[in-house]
């Protein structure tokens, strides 16, 4: 019989709360089921030997991942006041949170709820959004998560677009009734040159506004609608669901992300292949491609398994998904995704080499084996779409729950006496290792190259370590090198701990410096979306205490 390992919780989002531990039990029981009973054994043992991940295995026969989606499909056409269209919007994503996997993503939230606002009060609007944000930030996902909705926006001039951009910000600065930073909803600036990062444009002021926001509360992230991969599609049809999902592309229907999303994602364990290749690169992709061609086959397997006994009789009815109307699943399916990710690129490099990857020259020296590595892998994925039809992507995996499962299991087995296991985690995709004291600019330039290869989702983040509070600069120099060096999606991280009592936010060390509490909630962002700390993974936790910043910036205070 095939046992899972997996014993602790894999995600940061979750409380550890009566309706948390039924949830975990259930979901362990699960997915030993679905291991000894319903995914094919060469794939199952592949899982619990950690050499490809099979996401949300507990949902493997029950629904998809993640959907693109606009208000409008989930509250209808019916006239409503603004207060009252958010609030059916909210019993909405409660909704459809707890029929799927993954996140919800709003592609242009700004253009969605313009169309409801009329004659209230730039106040009534803030106070509606921000009670909406409160009720985001309640476990009502399982009883134990809060929903993940991400919130596209940036591109609509419209007057009262403009206005719906503004205000949300506003909203979200706000912060929950103390002034502490809410952690749902995760909001995305779209950037479009002609529209809102020149000077002369529409939405520069809307840009400038979103900076100084990010720049005190982490948030809003940046998706790059004029990058390589994004530019050939119309930016209002493209956005981030999730912590980095990207789905553009249909070999089966209409383009775009709208009414679409990742069906599934399972992420290979590199790391794991370097080990038994023993430095031989022929061997590693010999291991490579044998391990991908599996990946595909597990993606399908999913895929129809979920024909078979999937819950989709609500999409039918509402037609959430492109191709619902037509009441056969696989005809909606079909234009979802299926993603296969990686981990630990430059750890794997690393170990086939026989080098520790410490500083920015040793990985420009070996960057073509790394860049030849991931080129190979999307070669067979852009193989695999056009032979089966269906939309096989490549994802630069968040790998929140993976980091340190995968690392745990190797150090454990055949890569004890490697330095990429020592450490107690992986470094995320193509990553440059956290560790690594490098500045931002050889970050960006180096992770920039690998993300027009990775057309199912990727991140750059930036450390910085303090809040930049006023010093918006700092924010716009990182972000708008990013988008000059091709990065599709990118991130700036910083310290973020606030005060419980008085909501005083910042670098905290002990106690609060305002107030003397010791009630200190510490955020960071973990694998693109915002946790506290003391939730992190085992893996995501070692990762956090390593990392090192790549640019110092001055605080500007209010």
């Amino acid at each position: 019989m095939i046992m899972s390992m997996d014993r602790a919780t894999d995600l940061a989002n979750r409380k550890r709360n009566t309706a948390g531990v039924v949830s975990e039990d259930g979901q362990r029981y699960r997915k030993k089921y679905i291991l000894n009973h319903i995914v094919p054994e060469k794939n199952a043992e592949k899982h619990n030997s950690r050499m490809c991940h099979i996401h949300d295995l507990e949902c493997y026969d029950i629904t998809y991942n993640c959907i693109g989606i606009s208000v409008k499909d989930l509250v209808g056409n019916k006239s409503r006041s603004f207060r009252n269209m958010l609030r059916a919007l909210y019993r909405a994503i409660v909704e459809l949170a707890n029929i799927q996997s993954g996140g919800i993503g709003f592609i242009n939230f700004d253009s969605d709820i313009a169309l409801y606002i009329g004659n209230e009060s730039d106040a009534e609007i803030v106070e509606a959004l921000h009670e909406l944000f409160l009720d985001l930030n309640t476990s009502t996902r399982k009883g134990c998560e809060n929903p993940y909705v991400t919130l596209n926006f940036g591109l609509d001039t419209s007057v009262n677009g403009r206005r719906a951009g503004f205000l949300l910000l506003d909203a979200y600065e706000k912060g929950d009734e103390r002034g502490n930073p809410f952690i749902f909803p995760n909001l995305v600036f779209k950037m479009k040159s002609g529209t809102n990062l020149e000077r002369n444009t529409a939405n520069y002021d809307l840009y400038c506004r979103a900076l100084s926001v990010t720049a005190k509360r982490m948030v809003p992230t940046y998706f790059n609608c004029d990058s390589i991969s994004n530019a050939e599609y119309i930016a209002e049809t493209i956005g981030i669901m999730g912590c980095r999902t990207r789905v553009a592309s249909n070999v089966n229907g209409k383009e775009g992300v709208l009414n679409r999303g990742n069906v599934a994602c399972v992420t290979l364990n590199l790391v794991q292949m370097a080990y038994q290749a023993r430095g031989d690169m022929d061997v590693f992709y010999s291991i490579l491609d044998e391990n991908l061609e599996d990946a595909k086959e597990v993606l399908l397997h999913r895929l129809s398994i979920l024909c078979e006994r999937g819950l989709f009789g609500e999409y039918y009815d509402k037609r959430y998904y492109q191709g619902a109307e037509k009441k056969d699943v696989y005809e909606m399916l079909k234009n979802g995704t299926l993603a296969i990710g990686f981990i630990g690129l430059w750890d794997a490099i690393g170990t086939l080499m026989g080098c520790e990857i410490d500083s920015a020259d040793i990985m420009n020296q070996h960057f073509d084996t790394a860049y030849g590595v991931i080129s190979h892998m999307r070669d067979y994925t852009d193989k695999a779409a056009k032979k089966e039809h269906l939309n096989i992507s490549l994802l630069a995996t968040a790998a929140e729950g993976v980091t340190g499962n995968f690392a745990q299991y190797d150090s454990l087995n055949l890569g004890k006496d490697f330095t990429a296991c020592k450490k107690g985690f992986y470094t995320n995709s193509f990553h440059v290792p956290v560790n690594l004291h490098i500045n931002y600019k050889d970050k960006i330039q180096l992770e920039g190259k690998f993300h027009r290869l990775c057309n199912g989702g990727s991140i750059t983040y930036v450390e910085l370590k303090e809040m930049p509070g006023n010093n918006v600069e700092a924010v716009r120099e990182v972000v708008e090198y990013a988008y000059h060096n091709d990065c599709n999606y990118i991130g700036i991280n910083f310290p973020m701990d606030n005060c419980m009592e008085c909501g005083c936010t910042g670098r905290i060390i002990g106690q609060c410096p305002c107030c003397k509490s010791d009630k200190i909630r510490r955020l960071r962002r973990v694998s693109g979306y915002l946790s506290e700390e003391n939730s992190f993974t085992p893996g995501k936790r070692k990762e956090l205490g390593e990392r090192t910043c790549h640019m110092t910036v001055n605080f500007t205070g209010e």
